[in-house]
């Protein structure tokens, strides 16, 4: 008996290790075909993002519109190195160059950072930014390099955000701020539950379509999200709302939704307009 024991033992390890290997193998290129997915979707959309979203006629363009004016003010600090991890179109590009900042714009997709590019260079009398084409989980920069990081659309589209997280702390510098875009999301499940019947909503009574949207969004709650914040080394300076709407509203009453809306930006640091809030902009230091 004390042979066939000792034959058995060291059978095991190897077993466990191989099936290790295998999950992490099956982990990595789930991981890579979402990636490939997101990157897709972008740069099909990159050539119609900004006037698709950016106006005040619907609830969504309002809450592109506020949620841009609350990035600018909570990023109004001295002028220095910034990052702008998934950059999109440039949005935010113009504003930071004017602010006399060093710009790093950086994105998956490599229709976005063309966008980006051509929304620069059409900036007069601009310094033109850096650009990189980069996994917000690996990104491309030396660290404690980045007196300012904004991640604004970004944590809704990966699927592990406290790696991306460690990232945007690993190239802060010491005292560096970041300023962070999540939902709002309060109980996931149900979150998750409505989202495709928002949707079918959307595209049957708005017309609105969603093609190319055929990968897992991260559906963290708020809570979670801050937790991790915390966790992981940030200090929480500020939280600011945005995106206020009841919802469904916007679907069957759009134009009483978009003033409702307009009214509760207006007063959303009052605790009776919180729960209409659906994304948070949170302002950390490292």
């Amino acid at each position: 008996m004390g042979k066939v024991g000792k034959a058995v033992r060291p059978a095991g390890p190897p077993v466990l290790n191989e099936e290790a290997r295998m999950i992490s193998k099956t982990q990595a290129v789930a991981v890579d075909d979402h990636l490939h997915r997101v990157k897709d979707f972008h740069d099909a959309d990159a050539s119609r993002y900004r006037a698709d979203r950016y106006h005040s006629e619907t609830c969504e363009g309002l809450a592109y519109v506020t949620r841009r004016q609350i990035v600018l003010a909570m990023a109004d600090v001295e002028p220095g190195r910034v990052l702008d991890v998934g950059c999109g179109p440039g949005i935010l590009t113009r504003d930071l160059l004017k602010k006399g900042h060093e710009v790093y714009s950086a994105d998956l997709s490599i229709g976005m950072i063309r966008e980006a590019r051509r929304a620069a260079c059409a900036a007069e009398g601009s310094v033109l930014p850096h650009f990189i084409v980069s996994d917000a989980s690996r990104i491309c920069v030396s660290t404690d390099r980045m007196d300012m990081v904004l991640s604004i659309g970004l944590m809704c589209y990966v699927k592990d955000h406290r790696g991306v997280l460690s990232e945007i702390l690993r190239v802060l510098r010491p005292g560096g701020v970041a300023v962070i875009q999540v939902n709002n999301i309060r109980w996931p499940g149900l979150y998750r539950a409505f989202v495709p019947l928002y949707h079918r909503l959307k595209t049957l009574i708005g017309a609105k379509r969603y093609d190319g949207l055929d990968f897992d969004f991260n559906f963290s709650s708020r809570k979670k999200f801050l937790d991790d914040l915390v966790e992981i080394g940030f200090h929480v300076l500020d939280i600011e709302r945005y995106d206020f709407r009841v919802p469904f509203l916007d679907i069957l009453l759009p134009r009483l939704s978009v003033t409702m809306g307009k009214l509760m930006f207006r007063g959303r640091h009052r605790w009776v307009y919180r729960c209409f809030s659906h994304g948070l902009l949170i302002k950390v230091r490292k």
